[in-house]
């Protein structure tokens, strides 16, 4: 009786050993931290603002004419900060959804008139110094066109704060203390439509990873919101499979191209003939009309194309630890076994 509850104990413990080690290969997730933001900005609405009660410029300004927006910055904190603060143009981010970058190299050629090269911020104003509690107000220059422009010239005004780290001696960015906040310049005829076209369709990396980018372009001076892309990509042959690219509540800027990424996430990219549907629903910005857009295109992907994008992506990590994990377990089991022979032998 003795040795059976012996073994019985060594067994137990043997298990839980082996349940245990596999348990280290389970990745552990970090608890997030929502951090209180050290400084806040406030547009100071100017007198051609559409609608006060927004929190962003939506301006009418006549042709040919100069003005000045404002923008009131407060530090909240008992110590001095640095922020840099300079104009945006807006497009439309891989895979959809509204998104801003300074320079206006890779815009879409049917942006005429990008908002950094007719507004700026005023030069003393670009790196803001704040002592405790302080608050100011900065300036920007807008010029508008001499010509009429229709729908809207769309950006932002971006602030970010810049600390001291002292331990490397140089300037980070703090990515916790960020703003963006909207610049819509309304054309005198500001009632457009957007408008989507089907641009082309090939291999690209996405996140490191093989897919096929299928790129649409808004052609119009008018943003989409509420966007649900769908696109379903199939391929032909006897090893065909299917894979879907599926967002909602995304956006389109004006005048902007959008790339929508169907991945293949591990998986090689096979060379071959490809048939792409793509569904585009939306709202009209200025009268949130819904619209709706389908393509259905059908292209090539060579074997050269093909061995590129897989050259260049990530292969699939190799999890050691679950073998190492398994090979423990394994071990573990045969001593059980030996020692369950022993106990055998021993009555």
């Amino acid at each position: 009786m003795f040795k059976k509850r012996l073994l019985s104990k060594i067994f137990l413990g043997l298990a839980f050993g082996v349940i245990g080690g596999l348990g280290l290969t389970q990745a552990t997730q970090a608890a997030s931290e929502t951090a209180q933001a050290d400084f806040e900005v406030q547009p100071v609405m100017p007198s051609g603002q559409v609608n006060t009660m927004l929190n962003y410029f939506d301006v009418v300004f006549k042709p040919g004419t100069t003005h000045t927006i404002q923008m009131r910055v407060q530090n909240f904190t008992n110590h001095k900060i640095t922020v840099k603060t300079n104009l945006v143009n807006g497009m439309t981010q891989m895979g959809g959804g509204m998104d801003f970058q300074e320079s206006t190299k890779g815009l879409d050629s049917s942006l005429k008139v990008p908002l950094t090269t007719i507004a700026s911020v005023k030069k003393a104003h670009r790196i803001i110094h704040l002592g405790a509690q302080e608050a100011t107000v900065i300036d920007a220059t807008v010029k508008m066109p001499e010509e009429n422009h229709r729908g809207i010239i769309y950006g932002g005004w971006h602030f970010i704060e810049y600390r001291n780290d002292k331990a490397a001696n140089k300037q980070s960015v703090s990515s916790n203390y960020a703003y963006n906040v909207g610049i819509s310049l309304r054309g005198s005829q500001y009632k457009v439509y957007p408008e989507l076209k089907y641009d082309s369709a090939k291999p690209i990396l996405y996140s490191s990873e093989p897919a096929m980018g299928i790129k649409l372009r808004n052609t119009q001076p008018m943003a989409l919101k509420k966007v649900h892309f769908k696109a379903v990509l199939s391929k032909e042959g006897l090893f065909s499979d299917k894979r879907i690219y599926d967002k909602v509540n995304s956006g389109i800027s004006p005048n902007s191209s959008v790339t929508l990424p169907i991945t293949w996430n591990y998986d090689t990219m096979k060379a071959g003939t490809y048939h792409v549907n793509v569904k585009v629903t939306g709202e009209n910005l200025w009268n949130k009309l819904p619209m709706s857009w389908t393509f259905k295109k059908t292209f090539k992907v060579t074997k050269d194309q093909a061995d590129k994008i897989n050259a260049r992506a990530v292969k699939k990590p190799v999890n050691k630890w679950f073998y190492v994990a398994t090979a423990t377990g394994v071990a573990l089991l045969m001593s059980l076994a030996g020692l369950y022979r022993l106990f055998r032998i021993g009555r």
